[in-house]
């Protein structure tokens, strides 16, 4: 059993961070909610589709997804924009050819990050933040009303992380901006536009609900096993592990 009573339910202005331990289930469900599996019980309903009775692949042209499992599949010496591109397309590599209003949407999301003078350079060639950036840019291409952006600082250095955590941060604040569900096991990752949570252990829902209600030393404490002691600062929660 990988994910044992899930119950969720998002609702559109609200954005979520899905945390837990390692193998706790997180990516498992992110990849029900992206259509990618179904599962074996229950329903799952998306974007208002429900699987089963609708075409995942245009539902998936409305899920903008920013993850490892993408960034391993994108071709290494494809450059950035044309990987920002193939997110209009949801396409891993681009075959189709973009049109004048893609050149404006892309140059627009690499300009807003930051990277716009990198837009010709190779993938490989670019740092491990210039590449999250890269994907988080593909990811918004398309205009998603939903954003999965799964451990996206995974291998950042400090710099890097807080760099695109300020992007995601601005990008929520926008009125025209996705409702964003943000999956990580690093509490200070949790920026302020996160409005609700949802916890997880062992494939089992600990607690779920309003960011206040669930993010506390006693929630996280059952979440990670370890005892939680957290310390708030310009609106992030920064953990202290109690030992002793």
């Amino acid at each position: 059993m990988i994910l044992n009573d899930i119950s969720l339910c998002i609702d559109h202005g609200q954005h979520w961070v899905i945390i837990g331990q390692n193998g706790s289930g997180k990516t498992s469900l992110i990849s029900i909610i992206n259509g990618y599996h179904q599962p074996s019980e229950g329903k799952a309903r998306v974007l208002g589709k429900k699987f089963g009775s609708t075409d995942l692949r245009e539902l998936r042209l409305k899920i903008g997804e920013c993850s490892s499992e993408i960034r391993d599949m994108i071709h290494n010496r494809e450059t950035v924009r044309d990987i920002v591109f193939s997110g209009r397309f949801a396409s891993i590599g681009l075959y189709e050819k973009p049109d004048s209003k893609d050149y404006g949407r892309a140059d627009y999301l690499l300009d807003f990050l930051g990277i716009l003078d990198m837009a010709g350079r190779r993938f490989n060639t670019l740092s491990d933040g210039e590449k999250q950036k890269t994907l988080l840019a593909r990811a918004l291409m398309p205009e998603p009303e939903l954003l999965v952006l799964d451990e996206p600082c995974a291998g950042l250095d400090l710099k890097a992380r807080e760099g695109l955590l300020d992007a995601v941060q601005e990008m929520c604040t926008k009125r025209e901006g996705p409702t964003l569900i943000y999956i990580t096991h690093h509490i200070e990752e949790i920026i302020p536009a996160i409005t609700h949570a949802l916890t997880l252990r062992n494939g089992r829902v600990i607690a779920s609900g309003k960011r206040e209600d669930i993010l506390t030393n006693a929630v996280l404490t059952e979440t990670f096993e370890v005892p939680v002691k957290l310390h708030e600062k310009a609106g992030r929660l920064w953990p202290l592990i109690m030992k002793g």
